[in-house]
C-alpha cells in the first residue's frame, strides 16, 4: 500500500511578495488506487505582471482537475489535458488583461506517486530532487537561457506560449523515496551538497 508525507515551507524572502504556491492532494481511496498522490509546486515569474496569480492557478487548477477526470485515463494524458487547458487560460487572460507574452506566467512542477510508479510534469525551472540510498539526484532541468553571469530568463513556462512543451518522466518508486521541491529562491542559493545535508539531517 502506498503511504506518504508531505511537508511544505514557502517564504518571500528579501521580496515584496511571495509569488510561490504549492499544494498537496493525499486522497483515500479508491482515488488513491486510480488517481495516486498529487503533489504540485508553481514560481510566478517576477517579470510577469500576475505571477502570483499565475502559480496559484497553476497549482489549484492541477489539484481541482486531476481528481475529476476518468479513471479510465492515464497519468500522463490526464496530465497533458490538463496542463494544455490551463496553458491556454493563462496566455489568453495576459493577452486580454495585458497585451502581453508576460501577463500570467508561472514555473510548474508535478509529482505524483501512484501504486509502485512516479510521474513528473515539468515547465519551468523549480526543480523536484529525489534522495534515495544516500544519493541526490536531479529529476528534472531548468529551462532557463543564461545570458551572462547576472543575466538569464525563462524560455519555457506556462502560460508564455499558446502551445505548451511540456517535460514528463514516469519511473519505479522504492520504499524510503525522498523528494525535494524548490524554487529558485532556494536552489540558486543553496548547493545540492548543502540540501542533501539538511534532508539527510531532518528525514534520514
Amino acid at each position: 500500500m502506498l503511504e506518504v508525507s508531505v511537508g511544505a515551507y514557502s517564504d518571500k524572502g528579501i521580496k515584496d511578495d511571495n509569488e510561490d504556491c504549492y499544494g498537496a492532494e493525499i486522497v483515500n481511496e479508491p482515488q488513491l488506487t486510480h488517481k495516486g498522490v498529487a503533489v504540485v509546486i508553481a514560481d510566478g515569474m517576477s517579470g510577469s505582471d500576475a505571477g502570483k496569480e499565475a502559480s496559484h492557478c497553476c497549482v489549484s487548477s492541477f489539484l481541482n482537475d486531476y481528481y475529476s477526470t476518468p479513471e479510465s485515463w492515464s497519468v500522463k494524458h490526464a496530465g497533458q489535458k490538463i496542463l494544455s487547458a490551463t496553458n491556454s487560460w493563462l496566455f489568453s487572460q495576459g493577452q486580454q488583461r495585458y497585451g502581453s507574452t508576460k501577463g500570467l506566467v508561472s514555473t510548474l512542477s508535478i509529482l505524483i506517486c501512484k501504486s509502485t510508479s512516479g510521474y513528473i510534469f515539468h515547465v519551468g525551472d523549480s526543480r523536484i530532487y529525489r534522495l534515495r540510498k544516500g544519493n541526490l539526484e536531479l529529476m528534472t532541468r531548468d529551462h532557463r537561457i543564461q545570458i551572462s553571469a547576472e543575466k538569464n530568463y525563462l524560455n519555457r513556462a506556462m502560460g508564455i506560449e499558446p502551445r505548451l512543451d511540456v517535460d514528463y518522466k514516469s519511473f519505479p518508486l522504492e520504499k524510503g523515496d525522498l523528494f525535494i521541491m524548490t524554487t529558485d529562491g532556494v536552489h540558486d542559493f543553496i548547493t545540492e551538497k548543502k540540501l542533501k545535508s539538511i534532508a539527510q539531517q531532518q528525514f534520514e
